[in-house]
């Protein structure tokens, strides 16, 4: 037979001073992450994949926002401020992240802490129109992938023109971390 055993007002007040707290700290720890929530799976196309669909980031977050970027020269035999003295999509695209890696670690922050994309695509003049998929062959080498898994929610927009004449890509991005606890 299995005896019932009440426990006192004392007591539960005690057992309460131990949970209470162990739950709150176990909370503010989870709330203390940035937490990325891909696009949802109905969304089969590839490019879905390569952003966030939302990305919350906690009030004790450290925030680096960055002004736009645009490529270095690729070919300093051709015209100055042509599409052929910066590359095609694809090479100034990797040109704008590597410098935006640069920035970053300068800065004591990684690729993986982007948490905000803003990407503006001129159309490549050979073809007439923007290469979002020689963009999106750059961009993959930087996100999503086994190094790097994070993503960032994103937005590409095609644009008439950038300054200076012969960019083909702009980015602007945000960069978020929560600082470690030994760090506080």
């Amino acid at each position: 037979m299995r005896t019932a055993r009440l426990l006192s007002s004392s007591s539960i007040a005690a057992l309460a001073t131990l949970v209470v707290p162990a739950l709150c700290i176990a909370n503010a720890n989870a709330a203390e992450q940035i937490v990325r929530h891909r696009n949802p799976a109905h969304m089969t196309e590839p490019w879905a994949r390569e952003f966030a669909e939302v990305i919350e980031i906690p009030a004790n977050a450290q925030l680096l926002v960055l002004s736009g970027v645009g490529p270095t020269v690729a070919n300093a035999s051709a015209p100055p401020d042509t599409a052929a003295s910066y590359g095609d999509t694809a090479t100034q695209t990797r040109s704008v992240l590597g410098q935006i890696e640069r920035i970053l670690q300068d800065r004591g922050y990684r690729m993986g802490d982007i948490v905000s994309m803003q990407a503006l695509i001129v159309a490549d003049p050979a073809a007439g129109k923007p290469d979002f998929t020689g963009f999106s062959s750059a961009y993959k080498q930087y996100f999503g992938t086994d190094k790097q898994p994070n993503v960032p929610v994103r937005t590409r927009a095609e644009v008439l023109r950038l300054v200076p004449p012969g960019w083909l890509v702009e980015v602007t991005v945000m960069a978020s971390r929560v600082p470690s606890r030994r760090a506080r």
